[in-house]
């Protein structure tokens, strides 16, 4: 299927799509609510109970991520190493590792590893940085990796954290699962975040549900004059 970013959804997309609205990845809603960024929207990307209760959807989402990865690593990277973003991004980071060793999905002859961030810094143990395990560079190409962005402002956040636990930051890519078009990869960009992959666009996935019948076409047009009406930059 032809989406409207140009982009074909093969086999493993028209598998993980229905999962994505059964399990409420992707939610439209007909009342408004307020996202982080204070932007209000009757759409939401989830990520968090509704990947991790349901593990038939937890590995489509870690079969995308890992070859995603794949697809995007330079034939110089070492092995790839993901840090999710918490909370919504260490499911996926996992996920990927996961289904990277299990169906043989290597970069470079690697499995795909990961390590947990924490969204609180610990005071006490061996461990008092943000990143359980330190940075090494010379074994691992590390991304960080999130469920959506919107505004980019908790990937800025993220960076900080990781740069000041001694990962190197300026040469980590970065995957967004769901982009929600509204600027967020543009000001990623502006603020110094060089490598972006985005594993998928929301108006594609909306579209692709409408298309399929998962959603009413009414949706898919409302969320579709929500985003050009809620453009950041």
């Amino acid at each position: 299927m032809e989406v409207p970013s140009g982009q074909i959804f093969n086999k493993l997309d028209l598998e993980l799509l229905p999962l994505m609205t059964k399990y409420k990845f992707i939610e439209w809603r007909d009342s408004p609510f307020t996202l982080k960024s204070g932007i209000s929207t009757h759409i939401y990307v989830f990520g968090r109970e509704d990947i991790t209760d349901h593990p038939d959807l937890e590995w489509l989402i870690g079969r995308k991520t890992a070859i995603s990865i794949q697809e995007n690593s330079l034939p110089e990277d070492k092995q790839p190493c993901l840090i999710g973003i918490p909370t919504a991004g260490t499911a996926i980071a996992q996920a990927a590792s996961m289904v990277s060793y299990a169906e043989n999905i290597r970069v470079n002859e690697c499995f795909i590893c990961h390590r947990v961030m924490k969204e609180v810094l610990k005071t006490h143990g061996i461990h008092p940085t943000w990143v359980n395990g330190f940075p090494q560079p010379e074994f691992h190409t590390y991304w960080d990796l999130d469920n959506v962005v919107t505004d980019g402002t908790s990937k800025l956040d993220a960076k900080y954290k990781l740069g000041e636990s001694g990962y190197p930051v300026l040469d980590m890519p970065s995957l967004i699962f769901v982009d929600r078009q509204q600027g967020g990869i543009q000001l990623m960009k502006q603020r110094g975040f060089t490598q972006i992959v985005v594993a998928y666009r929301l108006l594609d996935l909306t579209f692709a549900f409408g298309e399929l019948g998962l959603w009413p076409k009414r949706a898919v047009k409302a969320v579709e004059e929500e985003i050009k009406a809620h453009q950041i930059v």
